[in-house]
């Protein structure tokens, strides 16, 4: 049986709504360890129904992906140059 490619395994991704823990950890670009332990401190969302394994809705997946944005460039000039105007304040530069 041979390999999917990358692109396959995207495709493949989105016509499923639910990923199981070893897909979700591909999808997020995370190890499995790490998704159980994110789970664990409720970062991610996870459904176990009867019990059994952990599944993850593909919106959660992304919700948690959009919730790790970092900051613009613009946004972070801004701040740093907040920041120097209030020690140059404090130090009367």
């Amino acid at each position: 049986m041979s390999n999917k490619n990358e692109n396959e395994e995207i495709l493949d991704f989105f016509n499923k709504r639910m990923l199981t823990t070893k897909e979700a950890a591909s999808y997020l670009g995370l190890s499995v360890i790490t998704v159980r332990r994110k789970v664990g401190k409720g970062e991610i969302t996870s459904y176990r129904p009867n019990k059994g394994k952990l599944y993850f809705e593909i919106s959660d997946l992304d919700e948690y992906l959009l919730s790790k944005r970092r900051s613009s460039v613009e946004k972070a000039r801004e701040v740093a140059s907040m920041l120097n105007f209030k020690i140059s304040k404090r130090w009367k530069i």
